[in-house]
């Protein structure tokens, strides 16, 4: 019985090592299996990450393709909470006025004018002043496409709700 030999993915020689390395349906010699930024050996790591054909060990695949906050700079985790605007991914504290520094909520009309957020307020203002047009790189909403306007979101205080809530309790069908 003759034994096939598989090529490695690092060096392209046969591999005749009692282990062999999968990684993406190639194989590698275990020496051969590296980052390919620090070169570090990968051959006793738990993981390891493959992007766009690179192999990586996981400090330089987080280094290299973290997402980071479009205001402070951090990087996001996959549990944080963010909200997105155009290309941009912001935490959820951080997606606020750079004007007056309120937190933004779902639904509110807002926009990004030179990488700067504005609440409605202060981008009305911005353009009231005549200091700015839609030419200058802002864009009302963050939509990207100047459509139609969104509807501003209604919202509450947390005695607000507690009063909506014990109501609820009393009637759930308040127009019944």
């Amino acid at each position: 019985m003759k034994t096939e030999y598989k090529a490695c993915g690092g060096c392209s020689e046969q591999i005749t090592d009692r282990y062999i390395f999968e990684v993406n349906g190639a194989s590698w010699h275990g020496s051969c299996l590296r980052c390919s930024v620090c070169y570090c050996p990968l051959e006793r790591q738990a993981s390891c990450f493959l992007r766009d054909g690179d192999v990586y060990c996981k400090t330089d695949y987080i280094k290299k393709f973290k997402t980071s906050c479009a205001k402070c700079a951090r990087s996001i985790s996959a549990t944080d909470w963010v909200r997105r605007a155009r290309e941009y991914v912001f935490h959820l504290a951080c997606f606020a006025c750079d004007s007056c520094g309120r937190q933004l909520s779902t639904g509110e009309q807002f926009a990004i004018c030179e990488d700067r957020v504005l609440c409605k307020t202060h981008y009305m203002e911005l353009i009231d002043d005549g200091t700015t047009s839609s030419e200058d790189g802002c864009d009302a909403d963050g939509s990207g496409k100047g459509s139609k306007t969104k509807r501003i979101r209604t919202t509450f205080t947390e005695e607000q709700i507690q009063i909506l809530q014990a109501n609820f309790q009393i009637d759930s069908n308040p127009d019944g």
